[in-house]
């Protein structure tokens, strides 16, 4: 009677062990997956970002069952128990062709499932198989993807599973012969570094000539572009594979130069296109009207100069460079870019006498807001006390200023070397031309004798109409600080001008004839 319950007793136990052999799952996690996200396409693991979408369990009419198992807290496991064959079909069609390998971890104890099948499917499907331990431990298959012979990487769609009893007989196989295994880490990786590369590291749109350029990428991978101004766009933000890619830039009206910078990202490869703008140049400054023989001139196309500038002289983080308007007239383009940046043209070799002048004159044309002073410098007389404002200039067009010398306090003004410019509050980019020296005497008591240009009525509410016997090129409006309020084109014998923008006052009108003749009379504005 004891022999038979202790007998019964290890029946039992060896009953309860195969059960709890059959029905074990792992304990561990696989391996954790090294290869850079970059250089991988994951169908499943928590180590990357997986296709999405993808389906563990379509029906195709299998006896598998399925289940998402996790072990430890938070790594996640596919199970599939009495598994004749079973799909995994990808969220979307996957290009695998810059790949090597594709990776899998399989945890099986079940003898049957030494030999495992693995089918990879495009459209047509390939079938291999390889070998795992059933002891109860995960086995790392890293399958190069040469072994699927004749599969179209570039249109993967499916995993297919088997037990090795199904793929062998099929239908006709034994379902006592069906396998238990558990799957993790399925993807697809290379070990081949991703390469990205661009046809130029730097670009320059030419303003208003070329609004176009376009560049080369080489990618075996796939890639996106984007800028850092909206006044640049790219054709191609985004694709697989090399490309070429038109950038188009908007008209530039703010008359300094841009920049921006085209970020070409590819797998964990970046690279940097700068691209500048040109500057679009403004038109050339107002024709000065003092007359010739009262004006001493440091710099200006419209008078003989009266001093030699033998340079422009940075004093402090200004830069000064030459530029041709688009009359065709030379000029100067100042740019800074911190409050008290200054610099000057030099011309101490001939030093000027201004006691005889009344104001300075100068043309500013700001490509922002800036405020903008001056400064007199003398060779033995020390310089005039602190900086003198231009007062507020309106962007974006000429603004031409006489300043009165009284301004610039000085125990002398005998012998003026240099004129200083300087930047306060504001700053940036800003032109010059027609600096000179005057005694505030002009041509309007001296046009129009003749009667050739007439200019009514000399007191206006709205219009001002002008009308010549020779053809009219320009009509300037200016205040009586000499600022210009309005140029119009007029390329003909007569013109009416609206001006019931201006505000009540006293202005000039200054008429230019085709021939160069001048014409400026002052006109009352109710």
């Amino acid at each position: 009677m004891k022999k038979t319950t202790q007998s019964i007793l290890l029946t039992v136990a060896f009953i309860a062990l195969g059960s709890l052999s059959a029905f074990a799952q792992p304990t561990a996690s696989a391996p954790t997956p090294t290869v850079a996200a970059s250089s991988v396409i994951s169908i499943f693991s928590n180590a990357y970002t997986n296709v999405a979408g993808t389906n563990f369990f379509p029906g195709w009419g299998q006896v598998t069952t399925y289940d998402a198992i996790t072990v430890g807290t938070t790594d996640n496991v596919i199970k599939y128990a009495n598994m004749n064959y079973q799909g995994v079909q990808f969220g979307s069609t996957q290009d695998v062709s810059s790949m090597k390998y594709l990776h899998i971890d399989v945890w099986s104890n079940d003898d049957n499932a030494t030999t495992f099948p693995i089918t990879l499917i495009w459209g047509a499907e390939k079938t291999i198989t390889k070998t795992i331990a059933t002891n109860g431990t995960w086995t790392s298959l890293d399958i190069p993807l040469t072994e699927f012979t004749g599969a179209n990487l570039a249109t993967a769609i499916q995993f297919k599973f088997q037990s090795n009893e199904w793929f062998v007989l099929g239908a006709a196989s034994s379902t006592a012969k069906y396998t238990t295994i558990y799957l993790d880490n399925l993807y697809f990786w290379t070990d081949v570094a991703p390469t990205l590369t661009v046809s130029t590291s730097t670009l320059t749109i030419d303003q208003p000539v070329n609004s176009t350029k376009t560049f080369d990428i080489t990618s075996a991978n796939s890639w996106t572009v984007a800028s850092d101004q909206t006044w640049l766009t790219a054709s191609n933000t985004s694709g697989t594979g090399n490309a070429t890619v038109t950038l188009t830039a908007q008209a530039n009206t703010t008359y300094i130069a841009r920049t921006a910078n085209i970020t070409v990202a590819g797998s964990s490869t970046t690279k940097t296109i700068v691209v500048k703008q040109t500057q679009l140049i403004p038109a050339a400054a107002p024709t000065p009207t003092n007359v010739a023989a009262k004006v001493k001139s440091v710099y200006s196309d419209s008078y003989t100069p009266a001093v030699t500038v033998t340079a422009f002289d940075n004093w402090w983080d200004m830069s000064i460079s030459d530029c041709t308007y688009s009359a065709g007239n030379s000029g100067k383009v100042i740019t800074t870019t911190a409050s008290g940046n200054c610099g000057s043209p030099t011309f101490v070799a001939t030093p000027l006498d201004v006691t005889d002048m009344a104001q300075i004159h100068v043309d500013v044309f700001p490509a922002s807001t800036i405020d903008v002073g001056l400064k007199l410098v003398t060779v033995a007389n020390g310089e005039s006390a602190g900086w003198v404002s231009l007062g507020t200039l309106t962007p974006n067009q000429w603004n031409s200023v006489n300043v009165p010398l009284s301004s610039f306090v000085m125990s002398a003004k005998t012998d003026i070397k240099q004129v200083g410019f300087v930047t306060t509050n504001s700053f940036g980019t800003f032109y010059i031309d027609n600096l000179y020296f005057h005694d505030g005497t002009t041509s309007v008591n001296n046009i129009n004798a003749d009667k050739s240009i007439s200019v009514y009525p000399t007191t206006i509410s709205d219009k001002l109409n002008i009308k010549s016997e020779k053809e009219i090129n320009e009509v300037v409006i200016r205040n009586l600080l000499g600022q210009t309020l309005q140029i119009v084109s007029v390329n003909g014998f007569e013109k009416s001008i609206n001006l019931n923008s201006l505000s009540s006052g006293n202005y000039f009108v200054t008429v230019k004839l085709s021939n160069g003749q001048l014409s400026t009379q002052k006109f009352v504005k109710l």
